[in-house]
């Protein structure tokens, strides 16, 4: 629920070539524009005797500020809530391991025509810009003050990063026919024959980022988050667990239907 406020960058490389180092930073930079934050420094090294060729590390921070009191997750999360998911832009910066086995295994190229997006290449349609949620969340959380939490789905998925927001006692129950699947996830699901459950463990599978809130103001929220060129669905709801409502839930993520 912090602002950002400035980013730090750290690169590294066996040699320094400018023009990829400029090329680098200004994605960082743009990235930083669209956050609201500012790149205010960073640090390069040369280390030869560690990266190889063209290889490079990219690393980097931010410090971002919030009223005392006020930090997400809420503590009065449980039955009531619902999930809303912010739709992806692609695969974002996660599951790039198995991304690039199975482009090798297959004999594919990055320059050939990606076969889910016939208008681009492989490499170009792969490396779809992660897409930022930081202005559209502040709009929502200054304007409502109904968001209790935030999950960013990144590597792990829905079902290893939807428990870090949750208490103990609750269940995050997701309709996955509510998510739909973008085709470069259905591409990549049909190439390598993975099962669903490793899919929703490796893959944000079209959900880059969870809000949870009370039913009574998710269409409000929905609302501020739409105008503001977010693509919002209702995936699902909290169950707190044991029939007192205090005892920890046997399963944080449970999923019922299938991928759409």
């Amino acid at each position: 629920g912090a602002e950002p406020l400035f980013f730090l960058d750290y690169l590294a490389t066996g040699k320094l070539v400018p023009e990829a180092a400029e090329a680098i930073i200004k994605g960082v930079a743009d990235g930083c524009a669209l956050s609201g934050a500012a790149l205010i420094g960073g640090e390069t090294a040369e280390m030869p005797g560690m990266y190889q060729g063209d290889d490079y590390d990219l690393a980097g921070f931010a410090v971002g500020a919030a009223e005392r009191g006020s930090l997400l997750p809420r503590k009065d999360i449980g039955d009531g809530d619902v999930l809303l998911g912010l739709a992806s832009s692609g695969v974002h910066s996660n599951g790039f391991s198995l991304v690039r086995r199975l482009v090798a295994d297959h004999g594919y190229t990055y320059d050939s025509p990606a076969p889910f997006d016939d208008t681009r290449a492989l490499g170009e349609a792969l490396l779809e810009p992660t897409r930022l949620y930081v202005r559209p969340l502040l709009e929502a959380i200054r304007e409502t003050g109904a968001i209790k939490a935030l999950a960013h789905i990144t590597g792990g998925g829905l079902t290893e990063n939807l428990p870090r927001v949750l208490p103990d006692t609750a269940t995050a129950e997701i309709d996955l026919s509510q998510i739909s699947l973008p085709p470069v996830f259905r591409w990549l699901q049909d190439l390598g024959s993975i099962d669903e459950t490793e899919m929703l463990r490796t893959f944000n599978c079209g959900v880059g980022m969870v809000a949870v809130v009370h039913e009574s103001h998710a269409d409000q929220v929905g609302d501020v988050l739409t105008r503001a060129g977010e693509t919002v669905s209702m995936i699902g709801a909290i169950r707190t667990g044991g029939p007192s409502g205090r005892e920890p839930a046997p399963h944080p993520v449970s999923y019922k239907n299938s991928l759409s």
